[in-house]
């Protein structure tokens, strides 16, 4: 974990340097709609589980430079004049869904849910691509709405984070994916090696090792003052270890569940 990194000065610096090195920056819905892409590339997806403040200030510090990513709102971060704001300065607006876990694995009622919060952000914003919200305190994970016989495309969805963009960081035709989860970009990109800081990650883009990222930016983890570094990094470290435990938990319960072989328990 990063204690001094993830401020708008790194985050700042992270946009600038991407720039500096030709990199070409697309929203999700940009990426996927098109067969071929300009390189190098970056496409930047924001995860707006908290500070609604923080993300504002992160779509304006982007369209001050001209540049357009996507911004994923929860049920909870979500307000009509947020998102016309951010929509209007050129982002990508799209719904971070959790209804699975709301319905506590009840997927109908969870597609009803999606289907009732979509409609809502769509009265307030043009919603084409949708990201699952991870909820590690819960069993059940959202992504698994799709793995039945429903569609995005019954939902006139284009796309889904996960599932419409093929990344793969060991893979240079494809997208490297990194994340600032857990305050530490926390990956290894060939050629290049190791990116734990967002110093690494500047660096990588001015090596020319990789030519496609897909950043995971969450807003809530940046801070704007030396007091909102204070409170998001105690924020972090208290978020990390419930995860930790909360993924113990559901291993063990996971133990505990009968194996199935050729249909039949053992």
């Amino acid at each position: 974990m990063n204690i001094r990194d993830f401020t708008f000065d790194d985050y700042e610096a992270l946009l600038d340097g991407a720039l500096e090195n030709g990199y070409r920056f697309y929203t999700l819905r940009e990426y996927i709609s098109n067969d071929e892409h300009e390189t190098p590339c970056v496409v930047v997806r924001h995860d707006v589980d908290r500070k609604v403040a923080t993300a504002l200030e992160m779509a304006r510090v982007e369209a001050d430079r001209g540049i357009a990513t996507t911004y994923y709102f929860r049920t909870s971060t979500f307000s009509p004049a947020t998102v016309r704001e951010v929509e209007g300065r050129g982002h990508e607006v799209g719904y971070h869904y959790e209804d699975l876990v709301k319905t506590r694995g009840d997927l109908e009622a969870a597609h009803e849910r999606f289907a009732t919060n979509l409609a809502r952000f769509r009265q307030h914003a043009d919603v084409r691509t949708i990201c699952p919200h991870g909820s590690p305190l819960s069993p059940h994970h959202n992504l698994d709405m799709w793995n039945g016989e429903r569609m995005l495309e019954e939902y006139g969805l284009i796309g889904e984070a996960y599932l419409s963009m093929d990344t793969n960081t060991a893979d240079p035709e494809r997208p490297s994916y990194v994340s600032d989860t857990g305050r530490a970009w926390g990956t290894s990109l060939p050629g290049f090696g190791r990116v734990e800081t967002t110093d690494d990650l500047i660096a990588a883009f001015g090596s020319g090792s990789c030519d496609q990222f897909c950043l995971l930016v969450h807003p809530g983890r940046w801070s704007r003052t030396p007091s909102e570094q204070v409170q998001r990094v105690a924020w972090d470290l208290v978020a990390e270890a419930g995860k930790a435990t909360a993924k113990a938990v559901h291993s063990a319960n996971r133990s505990k569940l009968p194996s199935v072989t050729t249909g039949r328990f053992r």
